[in-house]
């Protein structure tokens, strides 16, 4: 089912940036880190260390969800997660983020690099959010033609590589409101995508089996191996809201394991609490 939405302004926030030149008196020019919204690839071993390291995090996780400290989530998100942590996981979770690096350059190259040695520029088409928390530009990006040479709609050129690389299985969808595309058919277009990849097991899930830890749960999992109370875990770990796209009903925190990957939207708990009417509104939302 297509969704229909409406996305709310764009906030920023400051962030320090490296200045690398000013071509004029009014023009800077800096450097500008884009995080690629709506897929989420595997973690290599920046920042979170190797298998080494990690892979006893994750058995203290799983440790931890056995002997009841972590007793204040649901028994279902329990057993899903244990069921994931498993003897190799961090190894397997690293080799397929080392994978999905390498597809993604092949992506580019592919798209950007033309026969007469010279390289095409890089399209950027700023989502709903724009700039994170962390100065990150948040933005779906694909080749830039000029409108002369601009393909036909349709044609896979004009794909972003956000979507490629979840078609292709190398990126979990990751969508998180209101970092979606401008055009809500566009995001069926990912969404369908999405769908398929985990279906017909493409790309990380067939090379890697489909209980690979998803990259956002893994990075979920090594917060919950911090030295601190279950609480303040909790709370750190669990801050985002799924919401089911096949329904469009919210599922809350701690129920995202029911639905599947392809069909997961994420809406911060902060930002839902300011402003739930005005999301659902929006997002056609329903509890």
């Amino acid at each position: 089912m297509a969704i229909i939405y409406k996305l709310p302004p764009p906030s920023f926030a400051v962030s320090p940036k490296k200045d690398i030149g000013a071509p004029d008196g009014d023009t800077i020019k800096i450097e500008q880190p884009i995080r690629m919204v709506s897929c989420d690839t595997p973690e290599k071993e920046k920042p979170f260390g190797g298998a080494a390291i990690t892979q006893p995090k994750l058995e203290k996780v799983k440790q931890r969800l056995d002997d009841g400290f972590f007793a204040e989530l649901p028994a279902g998100l329990r057993n899903y997660l244990k069921k994931k942590i498993v003897t190799g996981a961090a190894k397997k979770h690293i080799e397929a983020g080392k994978k999905a690096s390498d597809q993604f350059e092949k992506i580019k190259n592919k798209r950007l690099n033309l026969p007469n040695g010279k390289r095409r520029k890089v399209g950027v088409l700023p989502s709903g959010e724009v700039i994170d928390s962390r100065g990150r530009m948040l933005a779906y990006i694909t080749t830039y033609f000029e409108k002369k040479d601009l393909p036909p709609k349709g044609d896979p050129q004009r794909d972003t590589y956000n979507l490629v690389m979840v078609a292709e299985g190398w990126a979990a969808f990751f969508p998180v409101w209101p970092s979606l595309p401008k055009d809500p058919a566009d995001f069926d277009v990912i969404h369908k995508a999405a769908r398929k990849a985990w279906t017909s097991k493409k790309g990380m899930w067939k090379q890697f089996g489909s209980n690979l830890l998803l990259p956002y749960e893994y990075r979920m999992l090594l917060k919950m191996s911090e030295n601190k109370t279950a609480k303040q875990i909790i709370s750190a770990a669990f801050q985002r809201l799924c919401v089911d796209l096949r329904s469009m009903k919210m599922v809350g925190k701690f129920d995202f394991y029911k639905v599947p990957p392809g069909d997961r939207l994420w809406i911060w708990e902060d930002d839902w609490k300011k402003n739930k009417q005005q999301i659902k509104n929006l997002l056609n939302v329903k509890e």
